[in-house]
């Protein structure tokens, strides 16, 4: 720094004066500034853009002085270098001082402004430092001085900083003359740049002679090399003892072609060059003229201001270019700065226009008649034709194209004349035709008026239909005629159009309106209504349709593979509503108006590039579209050469594998021979392989109903186009192809079409509606009208289906009919007609066969022949289509041939494994790859795998190492799969075929791997050596490296079940870790990044295990000759074993080296690579040219070459041989800071710069959420750089994964505008730029510290690390390491556990830092902003849940809780990490360089006082710690609590008493039973246990002689009088004393009822009682002295839990009752809802015989009547006949309710079975559901049951009033006298009390039914009782009884009677017991419920059970089939709950 500043130009006294007065003002300035700055300014928009154009201009300018002085200081330094004359070196002097002053000027100018970018600093520091440098060069020639080296200064240093940067270098013009006035001054500045430009031209002049001389030896250098080339090539092919004179020529040709190419290459540079040249010479003429200018203007005032005067003569100039300057206009100098601005806008105006070319070229669309587009249509004509400069006759030849159908036909006659008149005319006539006000407004009331009535939830189509209304609005306003929209009636015709639910919501919107405003709203008042309503029912959010969104994303099934793929079905079309369609645009000319299929300029290439076009833009192979694969596709195209399924565009002529005629049947089987080369091997083999070619016997003769027909117009019917018609009775529209509708002149509308078929429920496409055609058969005269006809590109249409003469001929039932059918036409399938053309597929006349033959029928347009049979498609369609064979062995019978082959099939299969949203989510929330670094696991096969190439591996003579191929267990005995490499090998030959390129590229690539002796030819002696294995390959093209090939060898190709990579170890994985080499890269100032040639193919295979890799080939790539068997040498790309052999043999070759090269390189060597990418950075260029150096050396001793060096060092580049450079460093100039991008295993690396950089491509993917998940994963980002900005991204991913929308779904509006935001902001990445090394450059580091950020919010979470560095002088240097960021879960997570996750990422990325950075004594710390993460981690006492504890002790384990920190939430950068930043917001943050405490010299200090958890934190685990008194008495009675049964209670302390006395010797009789005074010890002693648990301060006070404080009443002891007896039992003192009862009866013992042994003591005395009640159970306890707190309650409580108790006494379950179902509420007609039932039996008398007789009844729901029908028995039979003549008498019945009777359920079979052949249509008519009640529950059917009551307490009367036995006529008379007494009763009690009304009675609705169900429109009122009219007097009755019905029947059944309150809701698992009405209780069955039936008011009232079986096998099970029924839960009685 020292040097530079001594050696800065000198400048004179007068320049220091004015810098020193330049320097004041400006100080002035700045306080003025300062003070200004008090208040704020804002710029307006305005100014803000001119301040933007005004920074952008400068730039500008900033870079066009750049560059030329960049090309200036070139000519410079190589003038010095030469030691040019001092005259020439001034001069250089003056020119680079002059661009370097002026690049200063402009770069204070705009820090002025704003503030200068880093790139214009760098720049700017590069100028100065180089520009220094060459005057202090040139200064030194001048003065004679000699120097011993030059050294010019790197590119890349900067000298003084650009906020210094201030250097003005002045002409010395200034310096030799002081002129007094403002000309003198502008005189001088003139003439210095006048004199400055001369110099250029001067130099420019002398630059070109060299350039020339350069040019020169350049193009004699590359033919010099050229010739060696070709020279040494033809050496090389000399040496070939086989192929020489074939190679040698082809070399030779190739040679002189890349010499010629090289030439022609140089030529096109030369005059591209010299054009540049020229410009630049004439851009310095331009400034030499307008100094010129100037000079001459300052001249003049100087003599007018009789100034002294310095003569200047231009005319002494040797420029031939300046004759002309005296004529030139004068210009002042502020004029000519206009000037040089006016040049950058012409640039700017340039730059548009380029860029506007680039844009789609604007058309008008076609116009054809519509009035409502005919203003859009004229603006646009007038604005992009009309408006232009051009004739006439152009005009309307524009107007002629852009008009279609009717308009054309009437503009015609004016486009004969062609004259301005005619065009006026033209127009005048469309304006009046189309453009008149009446006539829009009529075509919108025409639109409205057929605009299609909105469905009920379509919130879409109402959207458009409010979106039409609002432009109908827009248009009132400049169309007086549409007013009438304002009018009622026009308002009710659009609310019709409105669904129900809003019109219902109009009508109570309009009433309002009208009663508020005294008139019917307006038209605009309906549209904000309707626009409202569209918006809320369109919400996203909270609508129906976003609501249910669930329901309608049905998973999509996977469709099952058909076992015969042979052939598609074609599929039916159902149309639906049309709309308008827009413009389609071709993705190959980027032109609208066409698509892919018709575009020309695509169909002129060749049809392998038409391939690889659409493999490239991802397009679908079946109908050109993209978001899809062909596989998926719904929507297929059909090629109009060989109807085959795929575009015409893409159909190929290929030769057919199979002859179409059908050969002899003694040529069949030769057919199945193999026609390949043939091999020696079995026959079984040859079978095996050539059961390819297997042919179908049988012919096909699949035809449908397609006839020839002729097409019309109407308005044209002379014009007929010949073409056949599909006839389809299942599409309700017809359609015709593109091409026919566009030779038929008939109106054509564009629409949009919802096509619903097999494929796709709702497919949209774009076609247009044809009107008027007409249609004719072949040999008919009769023309049928065709009502509406859509285009679409293809019929789903096969040709070889279409009927001919001989398929008549074929049949004998259809030979007559040879001469009706026609002949095959040469037309094609144009037409497909539905049933909305019915005349046309009415049939005629219908010839039949027998079964399974065709049958003929012939309709208006001709004969037709249907059949079917089973055909082989042997065509071999390949586009779109994915085909995987299965061959299958075929074994000869003694069967015929025939036979033979009807066995074989084929079976094309194509697995996909979809990805579902869970896998997204999961990839999106998957943890970090850090992971791998904490616990790396071997495996035994591993080991294996190690052991056997330690073992194997050995040094060849050549150097290179040599390994085993590392097999499974020994060397596998394969199979011969030489037949299926064939197979393979003949497919790639015709690829071949296909392919030249390929092959050439191909082939070049097969010859060098022999060549280099990385394969062999096998020997003839070898050839039947064993085991063997033919590996297949292939040829793959980098996408990086285009023309590129690369040969893969499939040894995963399976053969009999097994493959190659089957029996290979792959080993550890020994590759370092991708993430670990780019951190280690960056460590030091100097990279070099560097590549192992042909890494692979560099370790060779022992020779015995080289026959396992033997290939096909042919011999010099002639494919006119046998392949031949070659063998792989070397480790080959596709095993399995390669990359793991690969690794091995670097890291053993580095191990070799170990002691003979530095510690360093052999680290390099091991650590550095990433398969054969080497990438290493040292601290200085010294330690890189050695590090180097040994590398290569290393590797050289084991055959590997290190090469493709790239480093950003200059001198590290020159100390490596030219040819191991890459090649796009070999010519860079890295002094100059030219950019050069390399990749670094895949990151951008601008080495030039030395930054990592972003280049992304957006390409043009779907917006669907598989283009989305695209577009992410395109961006490369492993170190994390933009990880705030991708998180964005993902969380739109996610969110999609969240709403489960489709893969090729379109996005929602609120996703589009968020996706399309992030998309643009995407293309900003270039903009960042991060430093690549994190230490700096030549610094003394003290210290390394590595900080951890981590951070959650609920949208995501991540971490970023930072490495600080401490140098020896305190400077402190902080950059960003790594940056991670993840969505948070989809599953609701807290943010303190979001941050401890965030904290557990940043411990293992910590620990991955610290095992790949390698810097010792490395210091790490953590910081969060959570404190609450803080507590978890400084905790050790408390105990957490299981999420929390595995991350914490995970933390503690990689950290030491005494490195975390707290850090505030705004400087927290992982803060970003997760919520995600924009890309400006991402560079404006701190991100890249960290919190500014991390740039202090101190750390903060401040003690994190967080480290203390709240006791009330949710993730605690409660712990309660007892303090636990060791007592054997609480011990004993806590164990008593597992037993169930006092005796065994009492048995088992009873011998554990005896023992422990046995124990200590206290008794003589060890090992007997306890006696009975030992069990009653015992119950004394389990009493006393729970007295003291309860009572133990009572007993201890009543012991010691204190009375117990009886004051409180509520004691539970107070009116016991207790005392403790010599035992120490509690007991009663109680008023018994004297009585003469046993002592314990007296006083029996207290027991505490909440204590376990209370539950005992009842349960036993309970049973002991045999489960008797309460009052028996308290006696029992009271006599055997025991008395029980609360005893009654207690014993209470458990005689209701009570089991036994339950099974014998309790109620049977019941349930609140339900409400009335809607049948009997809703006024329907009589017996439309009725229910039924059976009664009797009635014995009746015919002859001798007595029968039984049974009644039926009907009762209506609603109006209670009821029908009886008599029955002769209760068989299904009679019941059907009995509800026929219900029928016949009270007309049809909607719904019958019943219970299950046989009878009943014999019915409802029998209606169901009788009704599947019946159509819909008869379904409506005849169709009658049956409601069957749940068996046993004849409370369902109450209201029949009622009624059957009420007739037999009626039929008992009459039948008493008989005396003689009835016959059947006399039963069924008495039912209906019955039924018409029934029927009369009153309905209600109410109408009784008024003696003006007449009692309801279900009669005043039956004497008036009517056969019509809905009453006839009008108002009935009380008058039309007294009229003629008797249907309107039968109304108005039928109308008094239904609103009667309702006020006085209906609202009398709004009580409940029984059944009023909720009750427990029967359960699954609940055991009950099921009531039988004739079994006794004790028999009644037990049983568990297994399913419940809801009603609709969420209780259970019904349930199914399962019954219980005892008679079980001796595993357990059941021994019959378990029973299920179904009951009412008032026929279960529930034991034991479920919970």
């Amino acid at each position: 720094m020292s040097d530079t500043n001594e050696t800065e130009i000198e400048v004179p006294s007068a320049e220091q004066a004015a810098r020193q007065v330049d320097e004041n003002s400006l100080e002035q300035t700045v306080q003025i500034e300062q003070r200004r700055s008090e208040r704020p300014r804002m710029l307006t928009e305005k100014g803000k853009e001119f301040h933007k154009e005004r920074l952008q201009g400068l730039q500008r300018r900033f870079d066009s002085i750049y560059d030329r002085w960049k090309a200036l200081i070139k000519v410079a330094k190589k003038s010095v270098i030469k030691g040019d004359p001092a005259d020439i070196l001034e001069g250089h002097m003056n020119v680079v001082q002059r661009e370097a002053a002026e690049l200063n000027d402009i770069y204070d100018e705009y820090r002025a402004m704003d503030g200068p970018p880093h790139d214009m600093r760098s720049k700017l520091d590069k100028c100065t430092s180089v520009t220094t440098v060459v005057l202090q060069k040139i200064k030194c020639h001048i003065k004679g001085e000699t120097q011993e080296e030059i050294v010019w200064p790197d590119a890349g240093s900067i000298f003084t900083s650009s906020s210094s940067v201030s250097v003005s270098v002045h002409s010395p013009f200034k310096a030799n003359t002081v002129l007094s006035n403002g000309s003198s001054s502008k005189r001088q500045e003139a003439a210095a740049e006048y004199e400055a430009t001369k110099a250029v031209l001067q130099i420019m002049t002398e630059q070109e002679k060299y350039r020339e001389r350069m040019q020169m030896l350049e193009e004699e250098d590359k033919r010099i090399s050229a010739e060696q080339e070709a020279a040494a090539m033809s050496q090389r092919l000399l040496e070939e003892k086989e192929e020489t004179e074939f190679k040698l020529q082809r070399e030779k040709e190739k040679a002189a072609m890349i010499k010629r190419q090289q030439e022609e290459s140089a030529a096109r540079r030369k005059s591209v060059e010299d054009l540049r040249r020229e410009i630049e010479r004439l851009e310095n003429l331009k400034g030499l003229k307008a100094a010129q200018a100037k000079l001459q203007v300052y001249e003049e005032d100087y003599v007018s201001v009789k100034q002294e005067r310095v003569t200047l003569n231009p005319a002494n100039l040797q420029v031939t270019e300046s004759k002309n300057t005296a004529n030139q206009p004068l210009q002042p100098r502020r004029e000519l700065n206009v000037t040089y601005e006016s040049t950058g806008e012409l640039v700017k105006v340039l730059a548009e226009a380029m860029s506007a070319n680039r844009l789609p070229i604007p058309e008008p669309s076609v116009f054809s008649g519509d009035p409502l587009k005919f203003k859009h249509w004229k603006a646009s004509f007038q604005t992009l034709i009309e408006r232009k400069n051009i004739p006439t006759a152009e005009k309307i030849f524009f107007l002629q194209k852009y008009v279609g159908g009717c308009v054309k036909e009437a503009l015609d006659r004016y486009f004969l004349i062609g004259s301005e008149d005619s065009y006026e005319a033209a127009w005048n006539m469309l304006n009046e035709r189309y453009g008149e006000p009446f006539v829009i407004a009529k075509a919108f009331r025409d639109k409205l008026h057929t605009w299609p009535k909105v469905t009920g939830k379509n919130s879409a189509e109402l959207r458009k239909f409010v979106d039409f209304l609002q432009s109908c609005q827009s248009a009132m306003t400049n169309n007086e005629n549409l007013n009438i929209l304002n009018d009622g009636i026009e308002n009710q015709r659009l609310a019709a159009k409105l669904p129900d639910w809003l019109s219902n919501r109009w009508n109570r919107k309009a009433t309002e309106y009208q009663l508020e405003h005294k008139r019917f709203p307006r038209f605009s008042y309906f549209v904000t209504f309707l626009s409202m309503e569209a918006s809320i029912a369109c919400n996203p959010i909270t609508s129906y349709q976003a609501i249910r969104q669930s329901d309608f994303d049905q998973p999509k099934t996977k469709p099952q593979p058909t076992p015969i793929p042979k052939r598609q079905d074609t599929v039916k079309i159902f149309t639906t509503n049309s709309t308008e369609r827009s413009m389609v645009s071709c993705v190959f000319c980027k032109r609208a108006g066409h698509g892919l299929h018709k575009c020309r300029k695509f169909t002129e290439k060749p049809v392998a590039e038409r391939v690889k076009f659409i493999q490239g833009e991802k397009l679908c192979f079946g109908c050109l579209n993209s978001g899809h694969l062909s596989k998926n596709c719904s929507n297929k195209m059909t090629c109009n050469t060989c109807s085959k399924r795929h575009p015409t565009c893409l159909h190929e002529e290929r030769q057919r594998q199979e002859t179409k005629k059908e050969p002899p049947k003694e040529q069949q089987v030769s057919e199945l021979k193999e026609t390949q080369h043939q091999v020696t091997q079995s026959q079984d083999t040859v079978n095996e392989t050539t059961s390819n070619r297997v042919t179908h016997e049988s012919k096909n003769t699949q035809t449908s109903a397609i006839v020839p027909v002729y097409v019309s117009t109407q308005n044209e019917p002379s014009k007929e186009v010949l073409i056949y018609a599909l006839l389809d009775t299942q599409s309700d529209s017809s359609f015709i192809l593109n091409e026919v509708a566009n030779n038929l002149d008939t109106t054509k509308t564009q629409v949009k079409l919802n096509l619903s078929t097999m494929s796709s429920k709702k497919t949209t496409v774009p076609c247009t509606k044809l009107e008027a055609l007409q249609i004719r058969g072949l040999f008919s005269k009769k023309k049928l009208t065709v009502p509406v006809v859509y285009t679409r590109d293809f019929i789903p249409a096969n040709r070889s289906h279409i009927p001919t003469p001989d398929t008549a001929r074929a049949w004998p039932h259809l030979e007559h009919l040879t001469e009706h059918i026609a002949p095959p036409l040469d037309c094609e399938i144009g037409l497909l007609l539905g049933y909305n053309c019915t005349q046309a597929l009415m049939p005629r006349e219908v010839v039949c066969g027998e079964e399974n033959q065709p049958y003929a029928q012939r309709t208006d347009l001709g004969w037709s022949i249907i059949s079917y049979c089973d055909s082989c498609d042997t065509g071999n369609d390949i586009i779109g289509v994915s085909h995987r064979i299965i061959v299958k062995q075929v074994i000869p019978e003694t069967e015929p041939p025939t036979k033979l082959k009807n066995k074989v099939h084929y079976i094309c299969k194509t697995k996909v494994k979809e990805v579902t949203f869970p896998d997204v989510i999961k990839a999106l929330e998957s943890d970090f790859t850090e992971r791998a670094v904490e616990e790396t696991s071997i495996s035994q096969e591993d080991v294996r795998f190690i052991t056997k190439l330690q073992e194997g591996i050995k040094q060849k003579l050549d150097g290179h190492y040599e390994m085993p191929l590392p097999f499974k267990s020994d060397r596998p005995d394969l199979p011969n799969n030489m037949p299926s490499a064939m197979q393979r090998l003949s497919s790639l030959e015709r690829r071949f075929k296909r392919d030249q390129r390929y092959y050439t590229d191909y082939a070049n690539f097969m010859a060098n791997m022999i060549a280099c002796g990385d394969a062999e030819k096998v020997p003839e002696k070898e050839l039947c050596n064993t085991p063997v294995w033919y590996i297949p390959h292939h040829g793959v093209y980098h996408p990086q490296k285009p023309g590129k090939i690369r040969v893969v060898f499939d040894c995963s190709a399976q053969y009999q079940d097994t493959s190659l990579n089957m029996h290979l170890l792959t080993g550890p994985d020994l590759t370092n870790t991708l993430v670990g080499v780019l951190c280690r890269f960056r460590k030091g100032s100097v990279a070099v990044m560097c590549d192992v040639e042909r890494m692979f193919h560099q370790f060779h295979v022992t020779p015995q295990d080289q026959d396992y890799l033997r290939f096909l080939w042919w011999e010099h790539g002639d494919l006119s000759v046998p392949p031949s068997v070659f063998r792989m040498k070397v480790h080959l790309f596709g095993a399995a074993s390669s990359p793991g052999c690969a690794n091995f043999g670097l890291k053993h070759l580095a191990t070799q080296g170990e002691g003979r090269f530095t510690p360093n390189t052999v680290r390099f060597i091991q650590r550095n690579f990433y398969v054969d990418d080497g990438l290493v950075s040292v601290m200085s260029e010294a330690q890189a040219i050695k590090l180097v150096k040994e590398a290569r050396e290393l590797c050289s001793t084991g055959k590997l070459r290190l090469h493709k060096f790239v480093s950003n060092s200059e001198n590290v580049i020159k100390s490596l041989p030219r040819e191991e450079c890459a090649e796009s460093i070999k010519d860079l100039d890295l002094a100059l800071g030219e950019p050069l991008m390399e990749r670094a295993l895949g990151v951008q690396w601008c080495v030039s710069a030395d930054e990592f950089q972003f280049r992304i491509t957006v390409k043009d993917h779907p917006m669907t959420r598989r283009g989305i998940l695209r577009t992410i994963a395109s961006v490369y980002d492993p170190l994390g750089f933009v990880a705030p900005f991708i998180l964005r991204g993902k969380q739109i991913l996610q969110q999609l994964c969240q709403e489960k929308v489709g893969w090729d779904e379109p996005l929602s509006d609120e996703l589009r505008t968020q996706w399309e935001s992030w998309l643009l902001d995407l293309q900003n990445l270039s903009k960042v730029k991060v430093q690549r090394h994190v230490l700096p450059a030549n610094t003394d580091i003290a210290q390394c510290e590595l900080h951890h950020f981590s951070d959650a919010s609920v949208t995501g979470y991540g971490e970023c690390s930072y490495l600080r560095t401490v140098t020896s002088k305190g400077d402190i240097h902080c950059a960003l390491v790594m940056g991670k960021a993840r969505v948070a879960p989809t599953k609701v997570t807290t943010v303190p556990r979001l941050e401890l996750t965030a904290a557990v990422v940043a411990a293992r990325t910590s620990a991955m830092l610290r095992n790949e950075l390698e810097i010792s004594d490395l210091e790490e710390h953590f910081w969060t902003d959570s404190k609450v993460v803080l507590g978890y981690v400084n905790n050790d006492a408390k105990r957490f849940h299981v999420f929390v504890a595995n991350r914490i002790q995970r933390i503690r384990s990689l950290t030491d809780p005494r490195q975390w920190h707290h850090v505030p939430s705004e400087s927290n950068p992982a803060d970003h990490a997760s919520r995600g930043l924009s890309v400006q917001q991402l560079l404006n943050s701190n991100w890249f360089k960290g919190p500014e405490f991390l740039w202090q010299s101190e750390l903060p200090t401040e003690n994190d006082k967080f480290t203390e958890v709240k006791p009330n934190d949710p993730e605690l685990k409660t712990v309660h710690v007892f303090n636990t008194k060791v007592e054997e008495r609480r011990t004993i009675l806590e164990r008593l609590t597992k037993f169930s049964d006092w005796r065994r209670a009492v048995k088992a302390i009873a011998r554990l008493q005896k023992f422990v006395k046995d124990f200590k010797g206290l008794t003589q009789t060890k090992g007997e039973n306890t006696s009975v005074e030992d069990r009653q010890g015992a119950e004394l002693f389990i009493i006393k246990l729970a007295q003291e648990n309860t009572f133990s301060k009572e007993i201890k006070d009543l012991t010691r002689g204190k009375d117990i404080q009886l004051k409180d009443k509520t004691h539970k002891l107070y009116s016991l009088s207790p005392f403790v007896d010599e035992q120490g039992v509690l007991r009663v003192g109680g008023r018994l004393t004297r009585a003469t009862l046993h002592p314990y009866i007296k006083h029996p013992a207290i027991i505490p009822k909440s204590s376990h042994v209370s539950s005992l003591l009842i349960k036993h005395y309970h049973e002991k009682v045999q489960h008797q009640g309460r009052g028996i159970t308290v006696n029992e306890l009271r006599s055997n002295g025991l008395w029980i707190t609360g005893c009654s309650n207690a014993v209470a409580s458990h005689i209701y839990k009570c089991t036994t108790c339950r099974k014998y006494r309790r109620h049977t379950q019941d349930q609140r009752m339900s409400d009335l179902p809607e049948d009997r509420m809703e006024t329907t007609p009589p017996f439309s809802y009725c229910g039924i039932d059976c009664f009797g039996p009635f014995y009746v008398k015919e002859g001798r015989k007595e029968l039984k007789r049974y009644g039926l009844l009907f009762t209506c729901m609603c109006s209670r009547a009821i029908h009886i029908e008599m029955l002769d028995d209760l068989t299904t039979d009679a019941f059907m006949n009995a509800l026929r003549c219900f029928v016949s008498i009270r007309g049809h019945v909607r719904q019958i309710r019943c219970d299950q009777g046989t009878n009943f359920v014999g019915a409802k079979g029998e209606f169901v079975n009788a009704l599947k052949d019946f159509d819909k249509e008869q379904l409506k008519q005849y169709g009658c559901e049956f409601v069957l009640n749940t068996p046993s529950s004849s409370h369902m059917g109450g209201v029949w049951e009622r009624q059957i009551r009420t007739i037999r307490s009626v039929l008992t009367s009459i039948l008493d009033h008989t005396s003689k036995r009835l016959d059947t006529s006399s039963l069924r008379t008495f039912l209906y006298e019955v039924m018409a007494i029934v029927n009369s009763r009153p309905l209600t009690v109410e109408s009784l009390n008024d003696p003006n009304l007449e009692p309801l009675t279900p009669n005043h609705i039956l004497m008036m039914k009517s056969s019509v169900i809905l009453p006839p429109p009008g108002e009935f009122v009380s008058q039309d009782l007294y009229l003629r009219k008797r249907w309107r007097q039968v109304q108005f009755l039928a109308n008094e009884f239904w609103t009667r019905w309702k006020k006085e029947y209906l609202l009398n059944l709004q009580q409940r009677q029984i059944w009023q309150r909720d009750k427990r809701n029967a359960k699954v698992n609940d055991i009950v017991i099921l009531q039988e009405d004739n079994s006794p209780r004790n028999k009644w069955k037990l049983a568990r419920v297994t399913e419940v039936y809801p009603s609709a008011d969420r209780r259970i009232r019904k349930v199914k059970l399962l019954l219980s079986d005892s008679t079980l096998d001796k595993d357990g099970k059941r021994n019959v089939k378990p029973v299920y029924l179904d009951r009412p839960v008032h026929k279960t009685v529930l034991l034991l709950e479920a919970e």
